[in-house]
């Protein structure tokens, strides 16, 4: 069956300022678009009526930025700095994963989203370093039943550690650009599976890296195949990809940035004019030493902005918590400019509607997404989450906004529907059996821990530092 029927939910919509209320009205979602919104909707025919009384029912929420094949390599780099991350799990473990390990671990890393109530990622994956751990992650990502921007991402995974030996940048970095080109002629990419939820992007931080006109016609490439393009833009590591684009004048596809912390009036103005997607993920940029989040920054200039996990080896995998930081220290940064002059502040500026909006709509925005996911309206595709409001957490709730962003946990998401199918219902995962993968994961990472038994993590640390050029800024 393959309508539905969702009734008496209290729905949450976004207007054109930007404001969200909850509404109680139905949805009638057939094939896999919204077909109607309305009060006491009725239908004729083969429709599935689904009881949505007691529950909050908001778009799917989107994370612009989560590198999820990560999620097998947990808890290693929890107390690291960026550099030690680097040299712990991105040029270090990571050395040691084969195509098996990426499939299981993009497997458990969709569970987790989806299990969230994210519905769309955009995939920043370090996977390309062969054809068949890129063929893994994408066969894992359309068997999970996710919508995703797989971007394949040109890497220099070292040959080996300790000490540290990285390949030649130009000759694997033409060799993975080919690849990704490769991937760009797949009909249907991934293969018959693909139902159009996951289409191939490009993750490009070597464009720093590679001659100014190799990464312009990279760039250009993916402007003529209409592929989406990511890059992280942290300048104090070395990663300066809005300076970069924006001096060099390259080619611009439709483009999102990742942190992009601590923006100036004309960065934010530059971004806003060329329609360039910004991605927040506080909880990554506090701990690593980016700078301040600045979400509020850019969502202020009325810039496509939408909040992000990151690394699921290091962060939350819901986007609750990346709402909740990103609201709280908004509010305790204005806060301290009320304190410098010896007062309190009246009003609360920064508002639970605003990192709302930053996680669905907004996050749609940032991936050049919103015509067809982000908000539920008629002829977008049916993206949609049922949130449970009888849990501990959630019980009294009248303040949807308040208790979506400040009280919600994964837990209490209850229903996922992706392209009006439900990969998740009555709080059971369907496309994926976890009792079966949880065994499989953790004899994997049992076997995992066992290749890096003998590595000189704090040799690897120091090589990396003196590849980065960094030895004179770290302390």
């Amino acid at each position: 069956m393959s309508s539905y029927l969702i009734k008496g939910g209290n729905v949450l919509l976004v207007n054109k300022k930007r404001e969200v209320s909850f509404t109680n009205v139905d949805i009638l979602v057939k094939d896999k678009r919204i077909s109607r919104l309305g009060s006491n909707l009725s239908v004729d025919g083969q429709v599935e009526i689904v009881d949505a009384t007691g529950f909050i029912v908001t778009p799917g929420f989107i994370d612009p930025h989560r590198h999820v094949f990560q999620s097998q390599l947990r808890s290693v780099v929890g107390n690291h700095t960026l550099l030690d991350y680097c040299a712990h799990l991105l040029q270090g473990r990571m050395v040691f994963l084969d195509e098996n390990d990426m499939y299981l671990s993009q497997v458990s890393g969709l569970a987790e989203a989806i299990n969230a109530g994210v519905t769309t990622v955009m995939d920043h994956s370090h996977a390309v370093t062969t054809a068949m751990r890129a063929q893994k992650c994408i066969q894992a990502t359309v068997e999970s039943g996710i919508r995703s921007i797989y971007c394949a991402a040109p890497f220099a995974n070292p040959e080996s550690l300790n000490p540290i030996a990285m390949p030649d940048l130009t000759v694997q970095h033409a060799k993975q650009i080919e690849m990704i080109k490769s991937l760009a002629e797949e009909k249907p990419f991934g293969g018959p599976q693909n139902d159009g939820r996951v289409r191939l992007g490009l993750g490009f931080d070597t464009m720093h890296h590679v001659p100014r006109e190799i990464a312009g016609d990279v760039l250009s490439f993916a402007l003529n195949h209409d592929i989406r393009v990511t890059t992280h833009d942290v300048p104090r590591y070395n990663l300066p990809a809005l300076k970069f684009l924006r001096d060099n004048n390259m080619p611009l596809p439709k483009l999102t940035l990742s942190h992009t912390c601590d923006p100036s009036p004309d960065e934010i103005a530059w971004v806003k004019q060329k329609q360039i997607g910004i991605v927040s993920t506080p909880e990554s940029e506090m701990a690593m030493s980016h700078g301040h989040p600045s979400a509020f920054d850019f969502h202020r200039a009325e810039c496509r902005v939408g909040l992000g996990v990151d690394s699921p080896a290091i962060c939350s995998g819901d986007l609750f918590f990346p709402m909740r930081l990103t609201l709280q220290e908004r509010r305790m940064r204005e806060n301290t400019k009320y304190h410098d002059r010896g007062k309190l502040p009246d009003l609360i500026q920064a508002k639970t509607d605003e990192v709302l909006y930053m996680a669905t709509l907004g996050g749609a925005k940032a991936i050049h997404m919103e015509d067809e996911i982000g908000s539920l309206e008629v002829g977008k595709l049916a993206d949609i989450v049922l949130i449970r409001t009888d849990s501990p957490s959630m019980i009294a709730s009248v303040d949807y906004s308040t208790a979506l962003v400040m009280h919600c946990m994964p837990s209490d998401v209850d229903s996922v529907m992706i392209n009006g199918e439900w990969v998740k219902r009555a709080g059971k995962l369907l496309r994926v059996n976890w009792d079966e993968l949880t065994p499989k994961l953790r004899e994997n990472r049992t076997l995992l821990e066992s290749r890096w038994t003998n590595v000189d993590w704090d040799m690897n640390k120091a090589d990396l530092k003196a590849i980065w050029g960094l030895k004179d800024v770290m302390e």
